[in-house]
């Protein structure tokens, strides 16, 4: 737009010139290869300028992102993952458990149900769950075959969805939990709430651009059992995921293993038999590509 105001600009120098040539009688054709030779001249001279100070502003604005880049880099040291999905041909009925909210003393029955129908789920963390006995559910759910992903070190949508910043801040303190138990930061992660909602929307993009910066892939869900939604019973719980498991093709299920989350682990054996009983195999997210809502 500018550099369009600025051509136009000096086309009417150009035609200044010429008609004050004809006013003083200039007629003589080297006068007027002069004059259009020093407007052309005039005219190189403001485009160079333009493209000048275009140029300055478009480094400037790069610098600016590389020092933001730093800044972010340095503030959250532990915040990086090597998240690879497992290149394989999965069986035609397959179905990715999740959980999330726990650990809790419901993530150890669910830990039970699953060990008794071969049965492996990933298990999204809550990293103020993570007490002496919360470690202890957690490695037994990864020496199990379990898979352990990030949710949030507080689960306080308020303050974890204030800013990118925040959020990024209460990641790396998970994070940290990690590695200091594991030797490294889990590459799945679920935004708490999801990928869509009137808490993270603002910020969502970049978020989920920074996170697939670090090597993070990015789960929400395609089936929910709601059971942490208003007043579960164990019969909409069962009725909420037979009546869209059917539907995907590789299903995503949400429960939760929370300390309130009582209903889903007495109800998950039977979801699991009937699965098991119709051929389902059940995988970790490590063997899905990333999803996150569409809309």
């Amino acid at each position: 737009m500018l550099k369009r105001r600025i051509v136009r600009g000096a086309t009417l120098i150009i035609a200044l010139l010429l008609a004050n040539m004809a006013v003083l009688g200039l007629a003589e054709r080297e006068s007027r290869e002069q004059a259009a030779a020093e407007a052309e001249k005039l005219l190189e001279n403001v485009l160079a300028e333009n493209t000048a100070a275009e140029t300055d502003r478009q480094k400037t604005g790069e610098n600016r992102r590389e020092e933001d880049l730093v800044s972010k880099t340095e503030a959250y040291p532990y915040l990086y993952a090597d998240g690879k999905v497992a290149e394989e041909e999965l069986p035609e009925k397959v179905v990715f458990l999740t959980f999330d909210d726990g650990p809790s003393r419901n993530t150890v029955k669910i830990l039970d149900a699953l060990s008794e129908y071969n049965a492996c789920a990933t298990f999204f963390v809550i990293g103020e769950n993570l007490t002496e006995e919360g470690i202890e559910i957690v490695k037994r759910a990864v020496a199990e075959g379990n898979m352990i992903g990030m949710h949030t070190e507080t689960h306080q949508y308020k303050k974890i969805y204030r800013s990118t910043e925040d959020f990024l801040a209460d990641y790396d303190k998970l994070a940290s939990r990690f590695v200091e138990l594991f030797g490294e930061c889990p590459a799945v992660f679920r935004f708490p709430g999801g990928s869509y909602s009137m808490y993270i929307n603002s910020i969502r993009e970049e978020l989920r651009e920074e996170l697939a910066r670090r090597g993070f892939l990015g789960y929400d869900w395609n089936v929910s059992g709601d059971d942490s939604v208003g007043t579960p019973t164990a019969y909409s719980i069962k009725k909420n995921i037979f009546d869209r498991v059917y539907e995907e093709e590789q299903p995503i299920i949400l429960l939760h293993d929370s300390p309130n989350s009582n209903l889903t682990a007495e109800v998950l054996p039977e979801i699991l038999k009937k699965l098991t009983e119709e051929g389902y195999t059940f995988l970790t997210l490590q063997h899905r590509k990333p999803y996150q809502f569409p809309w």
